[in-house]
């Protein structure tokens, strides 16, 4: 399923192969990587970013709905600045989270947030699900922040995901406001 959400300043849309350089300044970023989970090295070079793009689009159609990876861009211009997922948290495959990815020139326009939202509304809609959930490293200020501003609650930290020590927010669909 093709995705394409907008908001009034930018659209959700599916990763392609020509967004590697863009996508490079996520994933490729020291200020970006080191706070990802699940844990990963920063991306060195847009092949290797265009080589992950790949198996990403290539794995899309796979995902059970609403789960999925997508670019984040500006409506004005198309510029990519960020990224969205939602995926099937370890090790059990029953909690869906909710992630974001800026590069750090598009940060503190609240862009993660806005995206996010949007994402959100779609996916308590179209996915019929009754949670999300994010989670953060406990020093990652930056995503603890968006965490609050979508409303989301804290429910605990916890190392059972990514094995990595994580702070754990949810939402339900009852709670939710677009």
């Amino acid at each position: 399923m093709t995705l394409s959400l907008q908001t009034d300043r930018l659209i959700i849309r599916d990763w392609e192969e020509d967004d590697a350089e863009a996508a490079l300044e996520i994933y490729g970023s020291a200020d970006v990587a080191p706070w990802l989970s699940p844990a990963i090295e920063k991306v060195p070079d847009v092949a290797s970013m265009r080589l992950i793009l790949q198996a990403w689009i290539e794995a899309q159609p796979n995902f059970v709905l609403p789960a999925g990876r997508w670019a984040v861009a500006r409506r004005d211009n198309g510029e990519v600045v960020g990224a969205l997922v939602i995926r099937l948290l370890p090790p059990y495959e029953e909690d869906l989270e909710i992630g974001w990815q800026l590069r750090p020139s598009a940060w503190g326009h609240g862009y993660a947030t806005e995206a996010s939202r949007e994402l959100m509304r779609w996916a308590f809609k179209e996915g019929a699900v009754d949670e999300l959930f994010a989670v953060a490293r406990p020093n990652n200020k930056r995503a603890i922040a968006t965490a609050r501003r979508l409303e989301m609650q804290w429910v605990g930290e916890t190392d059972k995901y990514y094995d990595l020590n994580l702070q754990v927010y949810r939402i339900r669909a009852s709670e939710f406001r677009a």
